[in-house]
């Protein structure tokens, strides 16, 4: 009597080695994001019992309106609306999303299917007259493990892009809203000055008339 068949047990082992080198076998270091710290010195001590409050990002992003100045506000929304230089940041940010989810498709499997249909007929000098309707389809899947970690490295590039250009264009709406506030400030001095230089005039002119008459 023969004994019990032994089973090559290389084809079992062969799946969870290639899931254990998936999950330790990663390409590259993890990326670590920078943690800068402000010095003690940086910022002045609160005084008479104030308290810092939460910051509100979206007043930040609108910081002109807590100045209730119509002119200033009107100026930063054109220049808002108007700048190119916000604009191609948009756009960046649009091109860098969409390489994201293309980077991630290659996460999943791929799928394929198509399909088609055919009709004849024949006629009856030459056959039977009948009309006679074909259908095709086909479906087909694949999917390549990432084993070493290529494409989830890809993919954390592709969304450390995306980041990258949402803080260029924070970046650019605070320097280009600050400096139109910057020149808005500017011109408001020199009106001021303007007007107290016309107003001591006005004065320098009374007091010569004084002395003449």
């Amino acid at each position: 009597m023969n004994g019990p068949i032994k089973q090559n047990p290389l084809p079992l082992l062969f799946p969870l080695l290639l899931f254990l080198l998936g999950g330790c076998a990663t390409v590259g270091p993890d990326y670590i994001a920078p943690s800068p710290k402000a010095g003690t010195q940086w910022s002045t001590e609160l005084e008479e019992g104030l308290r810092a409050k939460p910051v509100d990002a979206e007043q930040l992003t609108r910081w002109w309106q807590t100045l209730n100045d119509p002119v200033l506000t009107k100026l930063e929304e054109a220049a808002v609306q108007g700048s190119l230089d916000l604009a191609q940041a948009k756009a960046r940010i649009r091109e860098a999303r969409a390489r994201r989810g293309l980077a991630d498709t290659d996460l999943y499997p791929t799928l394929d299917v198509s399909g088609s249909a055919t009709k004849s007929q024949t006629t009856k000098s030459t056959g039977t007259g009948l009309t006679s309707e074909l259908y095709n389809a086909g479906f087909d899947a694949g999917w390549e493990l990432d084993i070493f970690g290529g494409v989830r490295r890809g993919v954390e590039a592709a969304q450390g892009d995306l980041e990258a250009g949402i803080a260029d264009l924070s970046d650019v709406l605070v320097t280009l809203t600050a400096e139109v506030g910057s020149n808005y400030v500017q011109v408001r001095t020199y009106q001021a000055r303007l007007n107290v230089a016309l107003a001591n005039l006005d004065i320098q002119q009374q007091t010569l008339d004084l002395a003449l008459s």
